[in-house]
């Protein structure tokens, strides 16, 4: 997925990153780590072609995360 979303034009957005990085992190495997995205692939993983896709989440969702959802149901439509 993530290939796919930068190859559609996305760039990781630092600023939603809240703690100070580890010297073994990048930009991008944290907030490819928040729990909506990983929930993302693991539906794509168990059905390539879904025709719906519904993710419940107590919490907010950070902007980079949003436009990533975005994105996804633009290229996967």
């Amino acid at each position: 997925m993530s290939k796919e979303v930068i190859k559609h034009g996305h760039k990781y957005d630092a600023s939603w990153i809240v703690r100070p990085m580890y010297a073994d992190e990048t930009i991008e495997t944290l907030l490819c780590g928040h729990s909506e995205r990983l929930a993302m692939a693991a539906h794509f993983i168990h059905d390539r072609k879904p025709k719906r896709i519904q993710l419940t989440k107590n919490l907010r969702i950070c902007g980079d995360c949003h436009r990533v959802t975005k994105l996804i149901a633009l290229i996967y439509q």
